[in-house]
């Protein structure tokens, strides 16, 4: 598994991984004091190819929220600082992460003995903005896939790293997901009715306009109305098993 690399804007890079199951993108902003790291991915080698990108640079990760496939890369760079919101850091003080890597090592012996289970250093609640010297990365709190997800908003090109709170063909409900649909529809709402916003990139799926927010909205609403849900007929396996778990999720509370 390589780390591809892709330019987005001047400054600005994509990085993509192929794993089992799924696609994985995180993405590089370097400025002219400071680089950040949106995700580190799944495993220190995913940094490898990034390590050129930020030069000299100071680097600051921000963490989109603490699921195994965006933050067990971090051992690869020397970050100077990381960033994430406060329930992310809960879920690394409560031990959940390091159990994921725990399974993981047990069901693939070797294959991760190189990954570090290294937490935030910085962690904010609601809005936390950025300074690299010549743009702003600004991070908004946005939970629905997990308690902890963020958004980051790049008002100099008018991109929106969604992390999972944006996926195609469709999104992901973990079990908390169901209480947290509101707040999550409310804040897709927002961005999908910015007009500054011109780019979106998920961790997951396609990246485009504020289309792709759309796409997402639609399924959630839909799911939460209980609703038909029209989906490609060659839907992977992985989001053929989500959609079915989602409307689990759905039929538990009604």
């Amino acid at each position: 598994m390589t780390t591809s690399i892709r330019a987005l804007h001047h400054d600005m890079w994509l990085t993509e991984l192929v794993l089992a199951e799924f696609d994985v993108r995180g993405a590089v902003i370097v400025g002219e004091q400071r680089a950040l790291v949106w995700d580190t991915l799944s495993h220190p080698r995913d940094m490898e190819a990034v390590r050129g990108l930020v030069d000299e640079k100071p680097v600051d990760v921000v963490y989109s929220h603490a699921d195994w496939d965006h933050c067990w890369g971090t051992a690869g760079l020397n970050a100077e600082m990381i960033i994430a919101h406060d329930s992310c850091g809960q879920r690394f003080r409560s031990g959940e992460v390091a159990e994921a890597l725990a399974k993981k090592q047990e069901r693939e012996p070797g294959e991760w003995d190189a990954v570090q289970i290294i937490p935030p250093t910085l962690t904010f609640t609601g809005f936390l903005s950025v300074d690299l010297g010549g743009v702003t990365v600004e991070l908004h709190y946005l939970p629905g896939h997990t308690e902890d997800c963020l958004v980051a908003w790049i008002p100099k090109w008018g991109v929106l790293l969604a992390g999972d709170t944006v996926e195609t063909p469709l999104p992901y409900l973990n079990d908390n997901s169901v209480e947290l649909l509101p707040e999550w529809i409310s804040g897709l709402e927002k961005w999908a009715a910015d007009e500054r916003v011109q780019t979106v990139v998920p961790a997951h799926g396609e990246v485009g306009d504020r289309s792709v927010i759309m796409r997402t909205l639609e399924y959630l609403k839909a799911l939460q109305m209980g609703s038909p849900i029209l989906l490609p007929d060659d839907l992977p396996p992985f989001y053929s098993e989500s959609h079915a778990r989602n409307q689990a999720l759905m039929r538990e509370i009604k």
